[in-house]
């Protein structure tokens, strides 16, 4: 995270915020449209591997098929949509495409789950290591020679693709021979998968929007330099999304064990995880909203001071993102991925609406206000218009008290293995 800031500030630097708002934008298309699928049936592929252990590399085949063709259709619908969107603009819709095609590689993200389910998320770290810290390397040095903004679209995708034939060189090394055998039916298999995976794929689709449709419309609306503006502003906030990410992809186990063993013990469980990723939110979100101001003169100077003030009120959608990332496992775990995406689906809408109304007079912190007001129904408010959500609402209030339990947890599953 250290170094993706620091390279992510040297980028934008480098190109201006127009460059660097073109860039973005492209980069929000594609990732919208192409981390739909994949990471949608990810919850419904491990569920299928703790169901059906003996037939577990059988469903890595047929995952693997599904995910390369949605992946491959979703590239060609982001050059569609950006036609549409961008007439005559050529560069953005080169740049997207590059980056398109390198996330058709996130398919080998069903080898780097299986790990993941393994606990053995170590080797995919390194592999992700190692493609994030040479491809930073190389933005490094495309600034330092002078290359424009269509090469930083092909490190991009590079990156991915290094990331994914890691993944895939690591299963062919680890995995044993004669598992490779098994028969394989892709049509009994993929069918129930995809599925039961409709729902998911649906709640990720609005939770993408959410993320990402900003950019989309700050650009359609107004001009790629407001684009840059907010662009730099954001990742002050999304970085840290990943700490929840790499958090409940290590409890996520922990948390099927403990639905098996009674609801009592799953919604303790459920509560502790709350209560850490709230007040772990609250100690980033502070310092950023306190120095967010010298920090964007400091490192970007004042080309880019007015992602100052939308950073200010951008960070607050933090402790919401935390927030969708607990609950959403909660939806898969007790199979409620239906109300998952009415929520998220609605705060999807409500996101689309006030960005188009506030984008016009307020630029980019009309769109943080916009996040701010849609996070907060995804990841919260929302939650109360369901009888079977309202317990988790309350869980996350009753969480605060427990800021510190999640270790236990863990710990506990360990002991249990």
């Amino acid at each position: 995270m250290v170094i993706a800031f620091a390279v992510g500030i040297l980028v934008a630097r480098y190109l201006g915020p127009e460059d660097y708002g073109k860039l973005h934008y492209a980069l929000a298309i594609v990732m919208i449209l192409i981390g739909i699928i994949g990471p949608g049936m990810k919850d419904v592929i491990a569920r299928h591997w703790n169901a059906h252990p003996e037939n577990q590399f059988a469903i890595v085949r047929a995952s693997f098929r599904m995910v390369l063709i949605s992946n491959i259709t979703m590239l060609f619908l982001a050059a569609l949509i950006i036609l549409i969107l961008r007439p005559g603009e050529s560069l953005i819709l080169m740049m997207a495409v590059i980056i398109g095609l390198g996330n058709v590689f996130r398919v080998f993200e069903v080898y780097e789950l299986w790990f993941h389910y393994k606990l053995e998320m170590g080797k995919t770290v390194l592999i992700q290591g190692t493609a994030f810290l040479t491809l930073a390397l190389a933005k490094i040095v495309a600034v330092y020679i002078g290359l424009p903004v269509l090469w930083f679209a092909v490190l991009i995708g590079t990156e991915i693709v290094l990331s994914g034939l890691g993944f895939m060189l690591l299963f062919k090394w680890k995995v044993k021979p004669g598992f490779k055998n098994q028969p394989f039916n892709f049509l009994k298999i993929a069918r129930p998968i995809f599925y039961e995976s409709i729902p998911s794929v649906a709640s990720i689709a609005f939770v993408l929007i959410l993320f990402k449709v900003d950019q989309i419309m700050i650009g359609w609306l107004l001009n790629d330099t407001e684009v840059g503006y907010y662009a730099v502003a954001v990742p002050f906030s999304e970085y840290w999304a990943f700490l929840a990410i790499a958090i409940m992809t290590s409890v996520y186990p922990a948390l099927l064990e403990a639905d098996k063993a009674g609801k009592a013990i799953f919604e303790k469980y459920l509560k502790r995880v709350f209560g850490f990723l709230s007040w772990l939110s609250f100690c980033i979100i502070i310092p950023v909203w306190l120095l967010g101001e010298y920090v964007i003169l400091y490192f970007l100077g004042e080309r880019f001071l007015p992602s100052s003030d939308i950073l200010s009120i951008h960070v607050w959608s933090l402790y919401f993102i935390f927030m969708i990332e607990v609950t959403r496992k909660w939806y898969v775990i007790t199979k409620r991925l239906r109300l998952y995406v009415y929520i998220s689906g609605i705060a999807a809408i409500l996101n689309i609406g006030l960005n188009y109304f506030l984008i016009p007079d307020y630029g980019g912190i009309g769109a943080a206000w916009a996040t701010i007001a849609s996070y907060s129904f995804a990841g919260f408010f929302g939650l109360f218009l369901f009888k079977d959500s309202r317990k988790v609402a309350v869980l996350i209030i009753k969480g605060l008290a427990a800021p510190l339990e999640l270790p236990h947890i863990l710990k506990k599953y360990r002991a249990n293995r």
